[in-house]
């Protein structure tokens, strides 16, 4: 069994000679924020929650023609999928049938203050012709698609042309994934204002089938992979990024001096009541993807403000 951050991968059958196999994958209680690895703590039913949102997304996705690796839903915690196979250091040529795209595609709908294409314009190491204009600040006129590495110790942003090269894809390959990447953006902020939701931004991962056709993997539609928010409150990972104050620095220094994962500083456990609140939130967002109330939902997210102390207004800019 393959262990990620927040999720559990188990092989039943391996892919090969370009044909996908199959595997269960399996969302766990873990979580994970800013890239700093698994936190101490567990947020439970969370793994339920992200794969009965998963599931969901998964549909609505394939009734708009975006294929996916998704084949059945086995366990409230689990889903079997299609399996393809990793290239994690580009030795493997040009990514063909039955493989993995090793990038991550960004799209952004909005720049509330929490992106961090903030942060990365204050630095200088944004490219400003990536960012569309806004139509109303801060949603922009046309969604923004950006390129992360994948399978390096920690994340970066690529230019195009150097994401072509560490996806081992043509130009025209990487244009097609940025179109199905808005595809999916499009997809999943219509479903959110079905719901009551509003969707600011995400991140998708493709591979190809054994044709070569590009199939959505992973899982989108999630609090761990998009930014919900519900009347100006973050209700997804921003909720445990704002637990942990401070830790992104850390991390952004930590990498910056180059210190080896294993050195870094163990960080401590939360407030038990923070981690209930946090359950709350996610057992309640899934429940309104599925087509409830929003009633619980609002509940919830005033007794996570509540026992955190804050109207989480410094997070938001919506």
């Amino acid at each position: 069994m393959k262990q990620w951050s927040t999720k559990d991968l188990t092989v039943v059958r391996p892919p090969a000679h370009g044909k996908p196999g199959e595997g269960i994958m399996r969302f766990s209680d873990r979580y994970s924020v800013f890239d700093y690895g698994v936190l101490a703590d567990r947020i439970p039913g969370k793994g339920a929650a992200s794969c009965a949102m998963a599931v969901r997304s998964f549909a609505l996705f394939e009734k708009a023609g975006v294929r996916t690796h998704f084949l059945e839903q086995v366990a409230d915690d689990a889903i079997r999928i299609q399996l393809l196979d990793i290239d994690t250091d580009g030795s493997k040529g040009p990514t063909g049938p039955g493989r993995t795209v090793p990038l991550q595609v960004i799209y952004r709908l909005a720049l509330p203050r929490e992106s961090s294409v903030h942060r990365r314009a204050r630095q200088g190491t944004l490219d400003a012709s990536t960012v569309p204009p806004y139509r109303e600040a801060p949603w922009l006129a046309t969604p923004m698609v950006e390129f992360t590495t994948k399978y390096e110790e920690t994340d970066r942003f690529v230019s195009r042309a150097e994401a072509a090269r560490v996806g081992a894809v043509s130009d025209s390959d990487l244009a097609e994934l940025a179109g199905l990447a808005e595809r999916v953006a499009e997809v999943l902020d219509e479903h959110c204002q079905d719901v009551g939701l509003t969707l600011v931004d995400g991140k998708a991962e493709f591979g190809y089938d054994g044709d070569r056709q590009p199939i959505l993997i992973d899982h989108a539609g999630t609090p761990d992979e998009n930014r919900f928010y519900f009347r100006g409150v973050p209700v997804c990972k921003e909720l445990l990024r704002y637990l942990h104050p401070g830790l992104r620095e850390v991390v952004q220094d930590l990498v910056a001096r180059r210190v080896p994962r294993e050195d870094w500083p163990v960080q401590p456990n939360l407030d038990p009541e923070l981690v209930a609140a946090a359950a709350a939130v996610y057992a309640e967002l899934a429940a309104v993807w599925n087509g409830a109330a929003l009633t619980g939902l609002t509940t919830a997210i005033e007794d996570f403000k509540r026992t955190c102390g804050s109207d989480l207004g410094d997070r938001t800019g919506l």
